[in-house]
């Protein structure tokens, strides 16, 4: 079913109409403080459009700093923007249109309605949530066994130490735990957690405690990335300091590239010790 809502309507009404009458400006024949004006006018524009566009499609950062970013960017290239413009309604004169700005707002209005409305049509509830976008219900593969047995030796408590804070909530995370499928490129993996009864804190973190193995006479380390209190991402990384970091680099992008037994890794936990 084609249909908006009565709100999104707005919005195209809105979105439309200021990059038609933004198109409709000269900026050649505007005064100092009306060129900034409406220089501020387009980064502006450019900025809600990004920023709403990004609420239905996968944002960069997020909805707000997408349109910040799209804004700040746009404001920054003006002199390049102005100049094209120039050269299209020229161009457009030279062709013997009388009116050659109208034309060109009318184009970008029509654009611009095109761009807020499509994301709707046939889904006018449709809201915006990157966890739900990149984590849905059925999202992930289950966890290989391996990777788990891992990351559990990563979370156990030291003999005789206090575990690490968060540690009881990542490890009851670590009973549910899937994984994105990447089509087995690269070493990493990304984690899916769904509805955790608690959050590791601190909410964001490394986890202080690596694993180191070697294979091929090359060191690697095991990393654990928290990521909202959640389980987020085991990463397979090689220290600066290897002297065949190029090497080791092109074996983890291989597809052949497993990941160590939980027995033929060594913990290192990190110590308030220099």
């Amino acid at each position: 079913m084609i249909s908006l809502t009565r709100a999104r309507m707005l919005r195209v009404v809105a979105g439309a109409g200021a990059v038609g009458a933004l198109s409709l400006v000269e900026p050649r024949r505007l005064g100092p403080l009306a060129h900034g004006a409406y220089r501020v006018g387009v980064a502006a524009a450019t900025a809600a459009l990004v920023a709403d566009s990004s609420r239905y499609d996968l944002p960069v950062l997020d909805p707000v700093r997408d349109g910040v970013v799209a804004g700040g960017v746009t404001l920054g290239l003006m002199d390049v923007v102005e100049s094209f413009d120039a050269r299209m309604v020229d161009a457009l004169r030279g062709l013997g249109m009388t009116r050659p700005r109208l034309a060109l707002a009318a184009l970008g209005a029509a654009g611009t309605a095109a761009v807020i409305a499509l994301p709707h049509l046939g889904d006018p509830d449709r809201s915006w949530s990157l966890r739900e976008e990149t984590f849905g219900e059925h999202a992930g593969v289950p966890l290989p066994s391996e990777a788990r047995a891992l990351i559990a030796a990563l979370l156990a408590d030291a003999p005789g130490a206090p575990a690490p804070p968060g540690a009881e909530a990542l490890r009851e995370q670590l009973e549910t735990a899937r994984v994105l499928d990447t089509g087995g490129v690269g070493a990493d993996l990304q984690l899916v957690v769904e509805d955790p009864r608690r959050l590791a804190v601190p909410r964001q973190q490394q986890w202080p405690v690596r694993g180191e193995f070697l294979r091929g006479g090359i060191r690697y380390e095991l990393e654990l990335q928290i990521d909202g209190g959640r389980l987020g991402m085991l990463s397979v990384m090689v220290p600066d300091e290897e002297p065949r970091l190029e090497h080791a680099l092109s074996q983890l992008a291989s597809p052949a590239f497993v990941l160590p037994d939980p027995d033929r890794i060594a913990l290192r936990r990190e110590t308030e010790a220099p």
